[in-house]
């Protein structure tokens, strides 16, 4: 009896996480370069039930040998989905958008020092550092970095042009992608990433293309979203008739009991 609470409790929590993450993603449907997640779910502790040893004992019996009994489900990731967003056409010199591999590098300073960090957000703006000399900032105030991992540094009076490979154009200066050997371990950090394991890498010139004056739309899909959003509704609900009818048979047997 107490196992039947216990399944339908976590299924509870399970489903639960599922809605929180069907949540995020339409909240972020109009971020930039927005990679939505999907719940996937993993068996709890499971047991096996051996066929009963002895002959005599096995007579009339009915259910199937080795039985396999579960304890629930739970969350155990929330992977990245990868796949390319469809381009949105601003006519803004400082936004671009990746088509293909590669992320943008930034780097974000704090107390300590500087750290930097990955996004496929390319909503820039100018952020001046000198006289008649500007760099280019997110919305968080992360400097986008190039190739050689400096920031980008423009005259203020200058044409801003970009090629597909990064090259600004008149400056000798390349925006700088990266890959990475496993970018299910990006951690979000609200637009920017932030890396939790693995190996960073130049994204070779022939993965991906830099288009100026576009940005990257988010990969959420509505409709998508709110069918999964009501199967995990309905899940919910099963889930908790499940756990209701299990506190009520508990209390049938605690009644017997007494009796």
């Amino acid at each position: 009896m107490s196992s039947s609470l216990f399944i339908a409790t976590s299924g509870i929590k399970a489903y639960q996480g599922k809605l929180d993450t069907i949540a995020n993603n339409i909240a972020n449907v109009e971020s930039a370069g927005y990679k939505r997640r999907e719940a996937a779910f993993s068996e709890n502790l499971a047991a096996s039930i051996r066929q009963q040893p002895e002959a005599e004992k096995e007579v009339g019996r009915l259910s199937p040998d080795g039985l396999r009994v579960s304890y629930g489900s739970r969350i155990a990731a929330t992977p990245l989905d990868l796949t390319q967003g469809a381009p949105k056409q601003t006519d803004q010199p400082f936004d671009f958008m990746i088509e293909g591999e590669g992320y943008f590098q930034v780097r974000r300073a704090n107390g300590t020092g500087a750290e930097v960090l990955y996004t496929r957000n390319g909503a820039f703006q100018k952020s001046p550092v000198g006289p008649g000399r500007f760099q280019l900032v997110n919305s968080q105030g992360d400097v986008l970095l190039g190739r050689n991992g400096n920031p980008i540094e423009l005259n203020e009076n200058g044409t801003f042009t970009v090629a597909a490979n990064g090259t600004v154009e008149g400056t000798g200066q390349q925006i700088g992608l990266v890959g990475f050997t496993n970018a299910q371990l990006l951690k979000d950090e609200g637009g920017v990433y932030r890396l939790t394991g693995g190996n960073v890498f130049m994204a070779p010139g022939d993965s991906y293309q830099i288009r100026q004056g576009f940005l990257e739309s988010s990969n959420v899909s509505l409709n998508q979203e709110m069918t999964d959003m009501i199967k995990a509704q309905r899940g919910f609900q099963a889930n908790s008739r499940a756990l209701s009818y299990a506190d009520q048979m508990m209390g049938i047997a605690n009644g017997i009991m007494r009796t």
